[in-house]
């Protein structure tokens, strides 16, 4: 094992803070850019120059087994060849038409398909923007204002969710936790009085909250199986008494799928859990990395669009190579074994779990398995952020760091982060996950030099 090399990523990334703000062009990126982790330094590579499969080279010529698959969307794996043909073929007839083609209809059909409670499909550019015409539809639906939410369930970069929300921001962590807090600068107050924002996995708030303001909500936000600030499963009973409150009051149930969309399988996390929401949104795995996204729900739900009462437009909504890409991604994810998948994935858990085990370091990870979280901490399990938030620098996100280093320097790219995501790809096989186990094994043993 050696360090990687950075001298043209470290060259890059001087340029790039003169010319974009920060350095990055997402915020979500900013770790991995800047190489800071909650304080401690992690050498990371800030610039990629391709992907094939389940690895990623940099400008440097390192070589990595990527964890990260661009967080989340790439599902088959990087540059897969039935999407890169599907792409070539289409942009060769053009992009952006300012009409309709036929794939946004051979695209809707598939996701009604597979997609239990959808009856139509609204496509457009981004999670944000899939969540934000949710609520819209939600508001005009019910005439309600107010939304309800859970901290640490990322829908977007809008203002109504940075309210009470959980974010790495700037190297610091769990800035703006709390139902009257704002997760960064430059958000309107007035968010402030349209959010109720809750603990997960709490279901005696949830009743409460529901009895008190139920007749003020119009929508009810939530991630199926948490996975922005850590992979968290519902607990037992949890997502079919948010089902059923919110019929009870009249208010709109969105289940937020930007990630769990074709990562717990075709169906999604209501397929996984057998829960019917009322709209739900898709993003990431259903393009396998191009920008798409969709709000799905009943024709009845769809009517406000429909009837032009609310306003819902976009230059690239539905734009063809996208669509394309997500066509032909779908297609691809048909011929799969999500059995397998999933078999993959706990294989490399458990390794990494054996790993804490036998090093006698504290730990746990939990997840389906097509993603989970790696936490290092005291505690036997991760039920909501809170617990995430309560993990203390030592010596648990010091361990992390080396962790993470660790990982680096032994070909293996996962994002630093105290929530620990890692996701898996249909490219990733047991020589990649062999070689995982391996290099997680290693790196845990590493961190016992912290005590």
């Amino acid at each position: 094992m050696r360090p990687a090399s950075f001298v043209k990523s470290r060259k890059l990334m001087e340029k790039a803070r003169k010319l974009i703000p920060g350095g990055t062009n997402s915020g979500a990126r900013s770790t991995i850019t800047r190489g800071l982790y909650e304080g401690f330094k992690v050498n990371m590579p800030a610039f990629i120059e391709r992907g094939k499969g389940s690895h990623l080279f940099d400008v440097d010529g390192n070589e990595w087994i990527d964890y990260i698959m661009g967080f989340g969307p790439v599902i088959l794996g990087h540059a897969n060849p039935a999407v890169v043909r599907a792409v070539k073929d289409q942009a060769e007839k053009g992009t952006v038409f300012a009409a309709n083609t036929e794939l946004e209809l051979k695209l809707s059909e598939k996701l009604t398909e597979h997609i239990s409670s959808a009856e139509q499909v609204l496509l457009t550019n981004s999670g944000s923007d899939a969540t934000s015409i949710a609520l819209r539809i939600a508001r005009a639906q019910t005439g309600r204002q107010k939304v309800l939410k859970f901290e640490g369930h990322y829908h977007g970069w809008h203002d109504w969710d940075m309210v009470g929300n959980t974010a790495a921001v700037f190297g610091t962590f769990a800035r703006g936790m709390g139902q009257r807090t704002l997760m960064a600068d430059g958000i309107a107050e007035s968010a402030l009085n349209d959010a109720i924002v809750l603990p997960w996995n709490n279901p005696e708030l949830l009743e409460k909250t529901m009895k008190m303001h139920g007749d003020e909500i119009a929508a009810v936000f939530t991630e199926g199986y948490q996975s922005n600030f850590g992979v968290m499963p519902p607990e037992k009973g949890y997502l079919e008494l948010m089902r059923k409150l919110t019929k009870d009051h009249g208010v709109i149930f969105v289940m937020d799928e930007v990630i769990t969309g074709f990562r717990l399988g075709l169906g999604g996390a209501q397929e996984y859990f057998n829960i019917k929401p009322d709209l739900s949104t898709f993003s990431k795995a259903m393009a396998n990395g191009f920008t798409i996204a969709a709000v799905t729900g009943t024709t009845e739900l769809m009517e406000p669009v429909a009837e032009d009462r609310i306003y819902i437009a976009g230059t690239f909504n539905g734009s063809s190579v996208p669509v394309a890409a997500s066509l032909a991604t779908i297609k691809e994810l048909e011929k799969r074994s999500y059995e397998d998948y999933f078999a993959l994935g706990k294989s490399i858990m458990k390794g990494i779990q054996d790993g804490f085990t036998d090093s006698h370091v504290p730990g746990v990870v939990q997840g389906p398995g097509s993603m989970f979280s790696v936490f290092f901490t005291d505690k036997d399990k991760i039920a909501f952020t809170r617990d995430v938030y309560s993990i203390p620098q030592h010596p648990h996100i010091r361990r992390s760091a080396i962790f993470y280093q660790e990982l680096v320097d032994r070909g293996v790219l996962v994002s630093p982060a105290r929530y620990g995501r890692m996701y898996l790809s249909f490219a990733h096989g047991k020589q990649d996950a062999d070689r995982t186990i391996e290099a997680c094994q290693a790196a845990i043993k590493a961190t016992k030099q912290i005590s």
